[in-house]
């Protein structure tokens, strides 16, 4: 049996915000809804806001550009990207995104198969407290099949 489900990616103010390394997450579509076959979120993030240099070693992960621009190195190419455009980031190559440009940028983020939902959850919850300390978030990062190739606190 199959189970259908929607979602109104327009829910902003739900309760599904999460926040961590100075972005803001909303789970359009959770990894439990799909049977862990993707997740979908909504992230959004200020001007100069830099994801650490990572990679993902089982996650595909594809941003659909709603707003802002974002630059991003992967594997050493620097990729541009604005509004209408899609990145694609495959597994096992080490990428950084970076908000450029002056306005909030914000991105729909596909992840094939699902289980990012639940890593920038867990941050979130190691956020909340404060300031996490690093080998927290490089501990949860190894839980969830992700590697930081430096400190994801700068």
């Amino acid at each position: 049996m199959h189970e259908f489900f929607t979602t109104d990616s327009r829910e902003e103010g739900s309760s599904r915000a999460i926040r961590a390394f100075g972005q803001e997450a909303h789970i359009l579509v959770s990894s439990e809804q799909t049977g862990n076959a993707f997740c979908v979120l909504r992230i959004s993030a200020s001007p100069g806001n830099v994801t650490a240099p990572h990679l993902h070693r089982t996650i595909d992960e594809t941003f659909l550009i709603e707003s802002g621009e974002v630059e991003a190195n992967l594997g050493g190419e620097l990729l541009q990207g604005r509004p209408g455009d899609v990145i694609y980031f495959p597994k096992g190559i080490a990428h950084s995104p970076k908000v450029a440009g002056n306005d909030r940028l914000t991105v729909i983020v596909l992840c094939v198969p699902g289980g990012f939902d639940h890593f920038f959850a867990a941050c979130a919850e190691e956020f909340k407290k404060g300031e996490p300390e690093m080998s927290i978030l490089i501990k949860l990062a190894g839980e969830y099949g992700i590697e930081f190739q430096s400190d994801p606190l700068r």
